[in-house]
């Protein structure tokens, strides 16, 4: 097995199950240097990637990630998933389901970098009692 494979298969069972994973299993996946980017901000390097888990991980009741076939090169790849995630504060507990991918840059059999793409506003915003209703209506407003 080659070493992008590798590496995306190491991906693929850490966010498959990502509520149960010891987060010491990061350091197997990310390069001490990476940059992991998603629309809540940058994480710079091991120690920021691990308390952006710690601190996710903390305040979820459950977070896993059903992962599409990943599109790849010899030093990146690219994968679609849906995340489903529940919140104690959120929508009553109930679980939701989020759609993203991500693109992500291997050296050396680690992940260098890793950009997150969803939207934010339908994980978090739009569930909020009243800026929901509002961005719900907005969004309305323009598909109309």
């Amino acid at each position: 097995m080659n070493t992008i494979n590798a590496v995306i298969d190491q991906f693929v069972d850490f966010y498959t199950a990502l509520d149960a994973q010891p987060l010491a299993k990061l350091s197997q996946l990310y390069h001490a240097d990476a940059t992991l980017i998603d629309p809540f901000g940058e994480h710079q390097g091991a120690a920021a990637i691990r308390r952006y888990f710690t601190h996710l991980l903390e305040n979820v009741d459950r977070c896993r990630f059903v992962i599409d076939p990943p599109l790849s090169s010899d030093d990146r790849f690219m994968v679609s998933w849906t995340m489903h995630w529940s919140h104690p504060r959120i929508a009553h507990g109930q679980t939701r389901v989020l759609p993203g991918c991500s693109t992500v840059e291997v050296q050396n059999g680690f992940i260098v970098r890793q950009q997150d793409y969803y939207d934010a506003g339908e994980m978090i915003y739009e569930q909020l009692p009243v800026l929901g209703w509002a961005i719900r209506s907005v969004k309305r407003r323009v598909r109309a």
